[in-house]
């Protein structure tokens, strides 16, 4: 476990480093963003996890009652230790890479032998795809552990890290990374769509706010014009995210061998297509307040360290 740790650390060291003089700032602001906001919003993501993985499909109300009825307040905190642990690596990770890759991507796509369509936009889509499948390495092993927490609350009496070990004693380490499929078919919609639809939102608002107000007005109403583009990204995320959600959490809420794909037929015979949008209004509300703040964050840290806010240097 520590030496694992270690080389994570060394791992992420080494490539901040490789990212470029000042880039360790995006890495730092991401992990922050990712880590506080997902901590923070923890309740949200339990309710709407047991919904996904209970054989009964009640409301989020009457899922919440019954967490509370059964392991009270405490059962709404449910795998706030892989939560924190994995969005930290995973935040520093996805926001880093992106912007540490935006550059290098337009330059390689500036070099095709033939043009390319909407270059900038299709910069920005390789690079979100390339940091969102290198966080979901990153991430599925302490989502699978922490959705195996919610979906079984006596899984883990000794804490999280007890749990975490439980589950490669009994099951091996391929229990941490069964989801990968699952993983990826969520992470990779969910951050191509929020670090791009962002990057366009605050842009686009902030050319409108300096076109109208000035820029000096404009200025004084960056937080509102942040605020307005990060709830627009939530809305968006959510939405392209959330059939990989609900795969995320089928498979690894139960043991076995089953692969991704015949968890995702069970789905669609049960339920049709809606089945894979099963806690959706849930998910709105977590990812609503949790990609809002969490971009918020991230705009606030940034500029703290001396980078310039979002939308206000361009979309490179």
């Amino acid at each position: 476990g520590a030496s694992a740790l270690g080389a994570l650390f060394a791992t992420f060291a080494a490539l901040v480093r490789l990212s470029g003089a000042g880039l360790w700032r995006y890495y730092l602001a991401g992990g922050a963003c990712a880590c506080l906001s997902h901590a923070l919003t923890t309740p949200i993501d339990v309710i709407k996890t047991r919904q996904q993985v209970s054989a009964s499909r009640v409301g989020a109300r009457a899922t919440a009652r019954l967490i509370l009825a059964a392991e009270g307040p405490r059962g709404l905190l449910a795998g706030l230790g892989p939560t924190a642990t994995g969005y930290l690596f995973e935040g520093a990770l996805k926001f880093g890479a992106y912007e540490s890759l935006k550059r290098p991507v337009h330059a390689l796509l500036a070099c095709a032998p033939v043009p390319l369509p909407c270059p900038t936009l299709l910069g920005l889509l390789v690079s979100g795809t390339l940091s969102g499948a290198a966080a979901g390495l990153v991430l599925c092993p302490m989502e699978a552990l922490r959705i195996r927490l919610v979906a079984e609350p006596s899984y883990a009496q000794y804490g999280w890290c007890d749990g975490g070990l439980r589950m490669l004693e009994e099951e091996g380490p391929g229990a941490m990374v069964r989801g990968m499929t699952a993983m990826l078919s969520k992470q990779v919609p969910y951050t191509v769509t929020k670090q791009v639809a962002f990057d366009y939102l605050a842009h686009a608002l902030r050319s409108v706010a300096r076109s109208r107000l000035g820029a000096a007005a404009a200025a004084r109403c960056h937080l509102a014009t942040v605020f307005l583009a990060a709830l627009l990204t939530s809305v968006l995320s959510c939405l392209a995210s959330q059939p990989g959600d609900m795969l995320l959490s089928a498979v690894s809420a139960h043991r076995g061998t089953k692969k991704t794909r015949e968890f995702a037929a069970e789905i669609r015979h049960r339920d049709g297509v809606a089945g894979f949008f099963v806690g959706v209004q849930a998910r709105l509300v977590h990812v609503g307040l949790m990609v809002t703040l969490q971009l918020l964050i991230y705009d606030t840290v940034k500029r703290m360290v001396g980078i310039a806010a979002t939308g206000s240097d361009g979309l490179q």
